[in-house]
């Protein structure tokens, strides 16, 4: 955790392609103006994207390709369309963080410094907005996770201060989760409505029902970033940095990834630093994004299959961010 959040140059993010049948496509953004598509076996095509730096936080619509990238110390998110390069910016939001995509619809929730906020699909417009009352004046970037679920539109958010709400496509609260006392490792919601909320200070990994009941609670050592696969619920998450952890919907462990020479401590990735990871669903095998892996120690991405095998890395420098974009369109 220490390290994620003081690196804001470069984000990763794995999506469907467009269009259709997902084939097992990874999009990566570099240095905040560069996207690269990484395919299935890992090779990369890259495409620049103009005007752009200093990237905070950033997503791509999985049935159109366009980007989403949130800049948190200007307080600015942009629409990137790679069909036909039309680059717009939307109305301001204050130390945006987070995005979530909604490819249903097109359009997208934004965590910022005091809520989160949904855009229209064009870009232009900011549609609803939750803002929690009560507390004092929010000074904390990050304090809020988004997650949507195409399905209905609803989203999960997790407030760092404890309070755990899930609110309508309008912004109307609907559920109220558990409070936890400081969930900031991240939220992911599959099509039903369920989502996992990690607490990475405080070890506590929950899975709650669309109506907010307390499904699973478990103890994992700092975990953040789980990513739900929404085929069968199932969710990866990490441990420590280091460790990448499988459990079913229910909450069984059914996998620690290993060192990929299998010659290391079990479950635990010598000398990598994972900052993200993100779930394919066609096979259930995950995306990871490790900050000072690759040959020069710079940063990789890598893909290993859901029994912990790893099937290829690519050196990608210093990847941050990874999120969830499949979609197959129920």
């Amino acid at each position: 955790m220490k390290k994620m959040f003081w690196v804001a140059m470069l984000f990763v993010m794995c999506i469907a392609n467009s269009y259709g049948q997902y084939n097992g496509e990874c999009w990566v953004v570099s240095g905040g103006d560069t996207v690269y598509k990484l395919h299935a076996n890992g090779n990369a095509d890259p495409t620049v994207i103009p005007n752009l730096t200093q990237a905070s936080a950033a997503e791509v619509n999985p049935t159109n390709g366009v980007a989403w990238i949130a800049i948190s110390a200007s307080n600015a998110v942009f629409r990137f369309d790679q069909a036909t390069n039309e680059f717009t910016q939307a109305p301001p939001i204050e130390r945006p963080n987070m995005i979530s995509v909604n490819p249903a619809d097109g359009t997208v929730w934004v965590a910022w410094l005091n809520g989160v906020s949904k855009l229209s699909s064009d870009g232009k417009q900011i549609l609803a907005q939750v803002v929690p009352e009560g507390g004092p004046p929010n000074v904390e970037t990050g304090r809020f996770n988004v997650a949507v679920n195409p399905k209905d539109g609803s989203i999960w958010v997790a407030d760092a201060r404890g309070p755990i709400n899930r609110y309508d496509a309008n912004g109307t609260q609907i559920a109220t989760g558990p409070t936890m006392q400081e969930p900031k490792g991240g939220v992911t919601v599959d099509y039903e409505g369920n989502a996992w909320v990690a607490d990475s200070q405080f070890n506590t990994l929950i899975r709650i029902s669309p109506t907010g009941q307390e499904l699973v609670k478990l103890t994992i050592t700092s975990p953040f970033s789980p990513r739900v696969n929404p085929k069968d619920g199932s969710v990866w998450v990490v441990s420590e940095q280091s460790m990448l952890v499988n459990l079913t919907a229910s909450g069984t462990k059914t996998t620690e990834v290993v060192e990929a020479d299998g010659t290391t401590f079990p479950g635990f990735l010598a000398g990598r630093t994972i900052v993200a990871i993100s779930v394919s669903p066609t096979d259930g095998g995950i995306w990871v994004a490790d900050l000072v892996g690759g040959p020069a120690f710079q940063g990789a991405v890598s893909k290993w299959t859901k029994s912990g095998q790893q099937l290829f890395t690519n050196s990608i420098r210093q990847p941050t961010s990874v999120s969830v974009g499949f979609w197959e369109g129920n």
